[in-house]
């Protein structure tokens, strides 16, 4: 499974629950299927066990929360931290089905948020494998404890409609 995010340099964290009231939700939604590249970075919390930078700037195409298992197809969420905060260490967490040879439900890696930019984590479709329905949950974690939280649903076929709409409105 590869995962994706923006690179950011490493920072400082924040300690106790004050830092964890300053990270809020920005958008989430559906990215158009497209060629992935991008620099590999070990993350042992993970089915794949890394995770893949992406390119800054990187905007959704959809605001939707309903996902068809398309190739290539990214969603995810992007958070930042509150104003005033300071630059934030994290957990981000990814829970779906079973997925993979090992049933791995829970997948997990460490990011930081810096203040003044926004942070952007996808889910991309590669492998069949990892094209599992039902509910999936994008989450940042602070010690331990959820901070945002995100719910998606991901279906065979029942968002197709939009997604192809959006993501190949220029093919015939």
């Amino acid at each position: 499974m590869r995962h994706r995010l923006i690179p950011l340099a490493a920072a400082l964290a924040l300690s106790g629950s004050a830092a964890a009231a300053q990270v809020r939700l920005v958008e989430a939604g559906i990215v158009c299927p497209r060629i992935t590249t991008g620099e590999l970075i070990e993350a042992p919390g993970t089915e794949a066990g890394v995770i893949r930078q992406i390119e800054y700037g990187t905007a959704f195409d959809l605001n939707a929360r309903r996902v068809p298992t398309m190739d290539d197809l990214s969603f995810g969420f992007r958070t930042a931290l509150k104003d005033g905060a300071s630059t934030q260490v994290v957990t981000v967490v990814v829970t779906h089905p079973p997925m993979g040879p090992r049933g791995v439900e829970r997948e997990e890696w460490t990011d930081t948020i810096v203040a003044g930019t926004t942070n952007l984590n996808l889910f991309t479709f590669e492998h069949d494998y990892e094209k599992v329905t039902g509910p999936w949950t994008f989450a940042i974690e602070i010690e331990g404890v959820p901070v945002v939280s995100v719910p998606f649903e991901v279906t065979d076929e029942g968002a197709r409609g939009p997604v192809e709409q959006v993501c190949f409105q220029f093919m015939s």
